[in-house]
């Protein structure tokens, strides 16, 4: 296989749906399911016809919401394909860069997704260095960075903007990126304002635009940057003085309109050189344990975790929590009993943290321990009826994945309610759940043609290929669809995750998929961290406990 077509499929098999989904989302059969028609599908790239994207609305840690975006297969097919044709142009616009930490990295077999992002913890330990003897910081970001990138823009960044202007023909051999924008708008329903949060594919797009930036900004600012970082389209920029940063802000500010993109004033502060930018409260929590039990600490991580949240109005530092709750492989202990309710109170309050909470019960439940169903059953039910009529799609999907696995039966006027949700996540997990007997009482009607290329697009590709109907495709994309059908395509697998989580080496949590951040410890020094006990941990009696 070459290493064009190896980038291409790794990004339909690991890139495709967004991370922050529950792990029965898949695609790792995708590009074996293109097999066999793969010259009959190029042959139509350039045929005018494009699709809709599937909404997701997320949680962001202030309480505040994101949309992501799950993309048609076939017009990201077209989209893989040339960042994989294509991919030395990428990776050297990358490492042009001399800011970004947030270099993409291509992922390898064992990792959850194609490409591999630097967490934002990272910028703590290299920005020291990078800023060298800087004063001071100048921090900022780009606003609404991906909602407002210029499909165009993207063409100006790899040709120049005269010549990208000065030829527009998506089929040009010069301005070949020219390509690259018809791609990317066919995933969008022709749409030029905005790209998707979520494919990883978007992300190596958005990540080479602003790539460019930084090397346009070190040109421009010559000796008044000393050093910097950026990680995604966050800036921490060294200078030497007030004046200097309003220089190197207006510079930046003039480049980035250039592309149609602007500086968050909101979030543009001038800083000391001393100012920790690894926030207090995450150094506080990766703290070591000082306590005589293990139990205790960990009741002490939740209880700091909730007033640090309460204080800075943030639910990242009970997300930190959770993560140091897997470390310590709190799913082995025999003292789970005494942390569920405590963990379904945290269920209620942070909706922010429900993935962690998910995949913690799920590892639970996958090693053959027992949970409190009844207990963990109210509270989703609570959470999940609250949600339908906020059209909060993150804390819907979440729980029903977690209630299928776990086998945790949510009442039948519930199941009524929610296959009147207007979302094709949602519709296609209680169609694949009744596909493999995990619920009952599923009925969504789809018609006597499922179309191919609007929002509907997953739940009738599932509906197919679980058997759920035998209509027919129609739309633009209605031969392709038979086609991946026909290889048995799938996009919604419960057993998988669950298989995995059943080997005691798998955290809960995956590294590579759900942006954990790295932890600085030593392991070796850590007293509460013994492989060989699993959960079991002895006192200075030589007794467990």
């Amino acid at each position: 296989m070459t290493r064009r077509k190896q980038i291409r499929d790794s990004l339909l098999n690991k890139g495709f749906f967004p991370e922050v989904l529950p792990p029965c989302f898949v695609s790792t059969n995708l590009a074996r399911s293109f097999s066999g028609h793969i010259k009959e599908i190029l042959d139509k790239q350039y045929h005018k016809r494009s699709s809709a994207y599937i909404r997701y609305s997320g949680t962001k840690h202030d309480g505040n919401r994101r949309y992501y975006g799950a993309v048609n297969p076939i017009p990201y097919f077209y989209l893989c394909n040339f960042i994989g044709n294509n991919w030395n142009d990428f990776n050297s616009k990358f490492e042009d860069s001399t800011f970004s930490i947030s270099n993409i990295r291509l992922g390898d077999k064992m990792d959850d997704r194609a490409i591999l992002v630097s967490s934002l913890s990272e910028v703590a330990s290299k920005l020291s260095s990078q800023i060298k003897h800087s004063p001071f910081i100048l921090k900022t970001d780009i606003a609404q960075f991906f909602p407002s990138i210029y499909t165009h823009s993207i063409v100006w960044a790899a040709h120049g903007r005269d010549e990208a202007k000065a030829d527009i023909d998506k089929k040009s051999q010069s301005v070949y990126f020219n390509s690259l924008d018809w791609f990317l708008q066919r995933c969008q329903n022709g749409q030029t304002r905005g790209v998707i949060v979520g494919p990883d594919a978007f992300r190596i797009i958005a990540e080479y635009l602003v790539s460019h930036i930084d090397t346009l900004l070190t040109e421009s600012s010559k000796d008044l940057i000393i050093g910097g970082v950026r990680h995604v389209d966050d800036f921490y920029l060294g200078v030497k003085s007030e004046f200097d940063s309003s220089v190197v802000l207006s510079q930046l500010r003039d480049i980035l309109q250039t592309y149609e993109l602007q500086v968050n004033d909101s979030k543009t502060n001038l800083i000391s050189g001393l100012f920790p930018v690894d926030d207090i409260w995450a150094q506080e929590l990766r703290a070591k344990p000082n306590y005589n039990t293990l139990d205790d600490f960990m009741n002490y991580l939740l209880d700091k975790a909730f007033d640090m949240s309460t204080r800075i109005k943030s639910q990242s530092p009970m997300k930190l929590a959770l993560r140091r709750l897997d470390k310590y492989e709190l799913y082995y202990r025999h003292t789970w009993t005494d942390f569920e309710p405590k963990l379904q109170r945290i269920l209620f309050h942070f909706p922010h943290c429900i993935d962690y909470l998910c995949l913690l019960l799920a590892k639970r439940i996958a090693i053959g321990d027992s949970i409190d169903k009844e207990g963990w059953k109210k509270i989703i039910e609570i959470i999940i009826e609250k949600s339908i009529s906020a059209a909060h799609h993150h804390e819907i999907v979440w729980l029903l994945w977690i209630s299928f696995v776990c086998k945790i039966e949510i009442s039948e006027e519930l199941l009524k309610n929610l296959c009147k949700v207007n979302n094709s996540f949602v519709k296609s997990i209680l169609i694949a759940a009744r596909s493999e007997g995990l619920c009952d009482n599923v009925s969504i009607r789809l018609g006597n043609n499922l179309s191919t290329d609007d929002e509907t697009w997953l739940q009738n590709i599932v509906a197919r290929s679980t058997g759920y109907s035998r209509a027919n495709f129609s739309g633009l994309y209605a031969a392709e669809f038979e086609q991946l059908v026909e290889k048995g395509v799938k996009f919604i697998d419960f057993k998988k995750h669950m298989r995995l989580m059943a080997d005691e080496h798998n955290e809960a949590i995956s590294k590579s998929k759900y942006g954990y951040d790295a932890e600085e410890e030593d392991d070796d020094d850590d007293p509460f961290d013994n492989p060989f006990t699993k959960g079991t941990f002895e006192n200075e009696n030589g007794l467990p406990f």
